[in-house]
């Protein structure tokens, strides 16, 4: 979203943002003049707080042009908005990843209904991968031709600093939770350190795992071998000293994290979920391994560690890779000529019902 808001022209385009006021998008937006924030709820479950949400956002929606929603709570309430006021025509929805990959069970049956309610409320679904894509028509979540499909881009010149890789620092980007799998890198590092003692792994990020991963490497006796660094300002510093990042995803759409780490052209092993097997040519600009697996993650850290050349030119390849196919100015090119078609495709309903209205 901070993306998109910093390309898109300002001779243009005029923009309001919903968001928690707790959020970094909020805190990043702030001392923006020509930026209107407007408060949300920031809790992500289903609550009372909703209500609030929703009579936030059905006066945004009424006198917008062009809705953009995004997540899966905020995007159904943006949504059910724009359908209360008549502006589902104006309305986008990127799920980033969508609800149902988060749980399972009823959970997750319930939340992949939730989702099909909600396809009609938009003239568009915007995939950021085509995995993602997939995974929503496999669920019967709108049309085919409701879907468009515009990768992520992300800022090149942020992490165009020289490498100056560390041998044997392993590095992963990431909140502590449940999907980004830091418990998993963990126990595929701890063998590597009978064969590397000068391997060490930094963890950056917090979260809700923060606690019990401190624990695994007590529990691993690993000690200073890994490092928790919590949340940091100065990620393209760190990955400019990695001698390889590592992605250990449950479930992805296509991350940040991961273009963050090509842009920077640090070697990247990544699991073969989502966008994430799109976004890398296994061998060529880096290593897709399987998810949930130990033994395969210990293997391609192993190799990745001991064959620096061979990891510097998976870098490069993967730096090449996002310079070609996903800039932020690429993504947002393509989401404002959306916008823009979003408007006129209401516009010109509007004229069609009133020369009816005028026939009649």
């Amino acid at each position: 979203m901070l993306d998109i808001v910093a390309c898109l022209p300002r001779d243009r385009f005029t923009v309001d943002v919903a968001c928690p006021r707790e959020s970094d998008v909020w805190a990043a937006l702030a001392d923006d003049p020509e930026i209107t924030l407007h408060a949300i709820s920031p809790k992500r479950r289903p609550g009372a707080g909703d209500l609030a949400t929703l009579a936030r956002l059905l006066p945004l929606v009424r006198r917008a042009d062009v809705i953009h929603a995004h997540s899966s709570k905020a995007g159904f309430l943006a949504r059910f908005a724009a359908l209360l006021t008549g502006r589902r025509h104006r309305c986008l929805f990127t799920p980033n990843g969508w609800s149902f990959w988060v749980t399972d069970g009823t959970t997750a049956r319930v939340y992949s209904w939730l989702e099909r309610l909600a396809a009609p409320w938009c003239t568009a679904i915007v995939a950021v991968s085509f995995q993602e894509r997939a995974a929503g028509l496999e669920q019967g979540i709108g049309p085919e031709s409701r879907y468009l499909l515009i990768p992520n881009g992300i800022a090149l010149d942020r992490f165009a600093a020289d490498r100056h890789p560390v041998p044997g620092r392993v590095v992963m980007v990431g909140r502590l939770a449940p999907q980004k799998r830091p418990d998993l890198l963990v126990r595929a590092f701890a063998p590597l350190l009978d064969e590397l003692p000068h391997a060490e792994l930094h963890l950056v990020g917090d979260g809700p795992l923060h606690d019990e991963v401190r624990a695994l490497i007590d529990h691993l006796h690993l000690g200073e071998a890994v490092q928790l660094l919590g949340a940091r300002e100065d990620v393209p510093e760190i990955l400019a000293t990695a001698a390889c990042v590592v992605l250990p995803s449950a479930y992805e759409g296509a991350p940040y994290a991961l273009l963050e780490a090509m842009a920077a052209g640090a070697p990247v092993i990544a699991t073969r979920v989502g966008g994430m097997q799109e976004m890398l040519e296994d061998g060529r600009s880096g290593i897709l391994v399987p998810p949930d697996d130990v033994g395969s993650l210990t293997t391609a850290l192993r190799r990745m560690l001991a064959d620096p050349l061979a990891a510097a030119a998976m870098g490069a390849e993967a730096r090449r890779a996002v310079a070609r196919d996903y800039t932020r100015e690429q993504m947002t090119l393509r989401l404002a000529g959306e916008y823009v078609a979003a408007a006129a495709r209401m516009t010109g309903l509007r004229a069609l019902l009133g020369s009816r209205r005028k026939a009649a």
